[in-house]
């Protein structure tokens, strides 16, 4: 197994969707890409995250392998990757091993492979009708107000509109966006909504950068399903609603 990438930086900023959620996960280093499905400590939430083999300079993989990996101290040790330098992942007698290097420099870090299982194998069998697609930023902005008055957010999908709707012992909090600038498509023929945690919302989007689009999917009281593209990689995410009595 070799795998490198071009910007070492890029491979910790997508490795960092994963971070914000999972503590512990299984890589999948398969012919097509790298992979990870697992689900966050609480069980509350999932990730699905997919790097294909275009997202690097170098994939070579002889045999498909599992890689179990304390998540956090892997992007520690990306941290330390600078801008100009490759990141080169190969193997070496039961540990993974992460080179940066230049043409005149390199470091290198050794990391043991934990034995944690084989992975979740499948993501939610749940089908999405409804969906709007806004700036991360935006997103981010919103869910900043809502933190302010609760600790639950009511994500509410109209046919012109995608709001952020919260009601706490500090007041009320409603943004609303139509169509535009912001957001850039939205589909649904009637309303849906569904409550979720706000700490996890915004764990689930921290990686995403900028104006970059995010899509929710929404479906009254089911999980939510948020996706984005980060660095050539792309991350799916899903997280339990909190039924509500009306």
């Amino acid at each position: 197994m070799k795998l490198v990438i071009q910007e070492a930086p890029s491979l910790k900023s997508a490795i960092d969707s994963i971070a914000s959620l999972v503590e512990e996960g299984v890589f999948e280093v398969k012919k097509d890409g790298l992979q990870l499905k697992a689900m966050d400590p609480s069980q509350i939430s999932m990730v699905s995250f997919t790097m294909p083999k275009s997202a690097f300079v170098e994939y070579s993989v002889e045999e498909e392998t599992k890689l179990g990996l304390d998540i956090s101290q892997f992007v520690n040790i990306l941290a330390r990757g600078k801008k100009g330098e490759k990141a080169e992942l190969t193997l070496e007698e039961g540990r993974l091993v992460v080179k940066f290097f230049t043409d005149k420099r390199k470091r290198t870090f050794k990391v043991p492979i934990l034995d944690i299982g084989s992975g979740l194998s499948k993501e939610l069998k749940i089908d999405y009708a409804n969906y709007a697609r806004i700036n991360a930023d935006a997103l981010k902005e919103a869910l900043k107000d809502a933190k302010l008055v609760s600790s639950h957010v009511r994500l509410i999908l109209e046919p012109n509109a995608f709001i952020v709707d919260v009601k706490g012992e500090g007041g009320d909090v409603r943004a609303e966006f139509e169509k535009g600038d912001e957001v850039s498509e939205i589909q649904t023929a009637v309303q849906t909504k569904a409550t979720f945690p706000l700490q996890y919302l915004e764990d689930i989007v921290k990686a995403a950068s900028g104006s970059s689009p995010v899509t929710i999917n929404l479906e009254t009281d089911r999980p939510l399903k948020v996706e984005y593209d980060i660095e050539k990689a792309k991350v799916v995410y899903y997280l339990a609603p909190r039924i509500e009595s009306e």
